[in-house]
């Protein structure tokens, strides 16, 4: 098995082959003018990476045949039947953008309401991972390409049902590997969550979250719903989240025209940064109430998958709707606050 480096800054450094599954260290070798050589021989095929340097790595199916090591941007082993099927797996994945345009494009031109532009695309491009993996997942169900398709990037492009179904039909060999482990776990804590979600769906009463405000000062949710003087509308944001950031503007809105007059909007910053939070907060010019998830529980109280996610609450703190976006939120709000106002 060789490697060319393309590089002798790393001649005489000794690298290994690690297992991803249980085996540790399998084999070692000394880089030498910009190449790496490793030879025996080995009784099953494993998925295993040699690492040189922070990012001069691969990831390849150490099988019997004369496997060549890839260290360019796709990371893979060349040259034996599993590796090459390795390889035209990452390269779809790599060069999937053009048919995600597609789906883009196609959705944008025959569905006019953005958001439900955005749930269409999503779920075509979903299932158009779940059927590029299932091409090659067939026949490998405990074994090392099994184990390899675990860990990329088109099995955590896949919806989540997908995902549970392909985990369901691992073998008792790839199931008891680390990676499978903890793709079980991952979807086992969705589940909670979602569990969560509608033990706090519609009518089910708000659980309080304590924080810190843009100050430093000590809040909670507690200070804001269930106070009997009108409705609040929590809308779980990060600094880092895009979506979160387009729903500013309709947050905004509704604060302008009914802040004050029934209704609180309340901004919970969850998977973040302190500094990122003061920072954002003048950024994006945000003046309604906002509360720091400090103790980084909000989201497991309210079985928050995703943000952006806004909740609407009642005055006696029961929860109204969820899952509120854009113009639909507006809408909706308006109508709530339009009623309540009127019977004052």
């Amino acid at each position: 098995m060789t490697g060319e480096l393309g590089t002798d800054r790393y001649d005489g450094r000794t690298v290994y082959i690690s297992s991803f599954s249980s085996d540790g260290l399998v084999d070692s070798a000394v880089v030498n003018a910009g190449r790496v050589v490793f030879s025996g021989k080995t009784d099953r095929a494993r998925y295993c990476r040699v690492e040189v340097g922070d990012t001069i790595y691969c990831n390849f199916i150490l099988e019997p045949g004369d496997v060549m090591l890839s260290f360019d941007s796709l990371h893979c082993g060349r040259g034996t039947r599993l590796n090459e099927i390795a390889y035209h797996v990452d390269t779809a994945y790599e060069n999937s953008s053009s048919v995600i345009g597609a789906i883009w494009s196609d959705v944008e031109a025959t569905i006019a309401d953005s958001f439900e532009q955005e749930r269409v695309a999503i779920a075509r491009i979903k299932d158009y991972y779940r059927d590029l993996f299932r091409k090659y997942f067939v026949g490998h169900e405990d074994d090392a390409m099994g184990l390899w398709l675990l860990n990329t990037g088109l099995f955590s492009s896949m919806s989540e049902s997908d995902r549970s179904a392909v985990l369901a039909e691992l073998g008792p060999w790839l199931r008891s590997t680390t990676i499978a482990k903890r793709e079980i776990r991952k979807l086992e804590t969705r589940q909670k969550l979602r569990e969560t979600m509608s033990q706090t769906g519609k009518g089910g009463m708000f659980k309080n979250v304590k924080g810190i405000d843009a100050e430093g000062r000590p809040v909670a949710l507690a200070d804001y719903v269930g106070r009997g003087n009108g409705y609040v509308l929590l809308d779980f944001w990060a600094s880092w989240c895009g979506p979160c950031k387009k729903e500013i503007p309709y947050l905004a809105r509704i604060n302008e025209k009914y802040g004050g007059k029934g209704l609180t909007v309340v901004g919970m910053f969850v998977s973040d940064t302190y500094e990122n939070f003061v920072k954002a907060l003048k950024e994006e010019g945000i003046v309604w109430p906002q509360v720091f998830d400090s103790e980084n529980t909000a989201c497991d109280l309210y079985g928050v998958i995703g943000i952006p996610h806004i909740i609407l609450f009642g005055p006696d703190g029961r929860i109204v709707e969820r899952g509120l976006r854009g113009e639909k939120m507006v809408t909706r709000v308006t109508e709530i606050m339009d009623k309540y106002n009127k019977g004052l």
